[in-house]
């Protein structure tokens, strides 16, 4: 699946990224609520908080590791970075070549 691109790997850390920010919206919000409302449950909402927020670095850690991973695994392979299909010679060239 990551054999021959790495938006899989980018996906799992812009994945981590996006619950990370989200997270620390909602936990900003829950405090802004916590004062005009006042408190509805005694530290639910903030554990919710604070475990998102957690989960979401975990998991952008993971796929920063991932991604050197993955590029350390390209470098490995030793693949070249385009492959030539083709060479066009012209007809001096190919009968200079021949007569050597």
């Amino acid at each position: 699946m990551t054999g021959f691109s790495m938006a899989p790997l980018q996906a799992v850390t812009m994945t981590g990224i996006l619950i990370s920010i989200l997270s620390f919206i909602f936990a900003a919000f829950m405090f802004i609520r916590r004062f005009v409302v006042g408190p509805e449950a005694e530290g639910v909402f903030t554990l919710l908080a604070v475990l998102f927020l957690l989960m979401g670095v975990t998991i952008s850690c993971i796929g920063i590791e991932e991604e050197y991973v993955g590029r350390v695994y390209q470098e490995v392979r030793r693949r070249p970075r385009y492959v030539v299909r083709k060479i066009y010679e012209s007809d001096d060239e190919i009968s200079e070549e021949a007569s050597r």
